[in-house]
């Protein structure tokens, strides 16, 4: 959904939880848009439908639905479809909750140079993810991965096909290694790096790694221990790429 306007809309359409049943698979399993028509019409999932929903949320996502917005969509469950549409107060208390998560995580400038380079990429949605502080296990050579809580992550900037083959293993009884998906990297010289993004899940959240050649990126660019690094992504033509800069 790339708007509010859009989202009420469908969920205008939505006259009850019959039809929205009628849109998900049995058994229920939540997606991205459950996500997003649960906060605005949580009336139409049942109570275990919502927990559901929000395990997804946090886990592929890394978005934990706080309890404070839990109460006030069991009290919006009470009301009827169409006097959501109608409530602009409740829309506009929830943009000014979002604005204040941005504030909080407010992004840097992404430095000329790589700008530039963006640019004859012909990439756009750039976006700031992370600030990223290197450990003695980023560094492991029999490791060779950065590791990136998605829990530390500003923004989400995977689309829902990525989010499915981050979960795809080899074999056929699903118990293989994770494939990962193929990523450009661009280190802080502007090299570029071909690398693996595999997510990992852990007890209270996930983890994106990026493997398969971290080493010699590491090797390239003699990172040490505590060394810290701004991470972007950005996208040519639907290919997801990583920005590194040295801070």
């Amino acid at each position: 959904m790339r708007d509010l306007e859009t989202l009420q809309k469908l969920v205008a359409s939505i006259t009850g939880s019959k039809s929205l049943k009628k849109m998900n698979c049995k058994p229920f399993r939540p997606k991205i848009l459950d996500v997003a028509i649960s906060q605005h019409a949580p009336h139409l999932y049942s109570e275990e439908e919502f927990v559901q929903i929000s395990h997804f949320s946090k886990l592929y996502l890394g978005v934990e639905l706080k309890s404070e917005t839990n109460n006030i969509e069991m009290k919006t469950r009470k009301r009827p479809i169409e006097e959501m549409s109608k409530e602009k107060k409740v829309t506009s208390m929830s943009d000014e909750s979002r604005k204040k998560i941005k504030i909080k995580y407010s992004s840097p400038r992404l430095p000329p140079n790589f700008e530039r380079r963006v640019k004859e990429l012909d990439g756009d949605n750039i976006t700031f993810l992370m600030h990223k502080t290197l450990f003695r296990s980023d560094l492991d050579t029999n490791k060779n991965r950065l590791s990136m809580p998605r829990n530390k992550m500003t923004n989400n900037f995977l689309t829902e096909i990525e989010i499915i083959k981050l979960e795809e293993r080899e074999g056929t009884n699903g118990k293989g290694k994770l494939l990962g998906i193929e990523v450009q990297v661009l280190d802080p010289c502007l090299r570029e790096f071909t690398l693996l993004l595999k997510k990992w899940d852990m007890e209270r959240t996930s983890t994106l790694n990026l493997s398969k050649h971290w080493n010699n990126i590491v090797s390239a660019n003699n990172f040490q221990e505590k060394q810290e690094l701004q991470i972007w992504s950005f996208r040519v033509a639907e290919k997801l790429y990583f920005i590194l800069n040295k801070v």
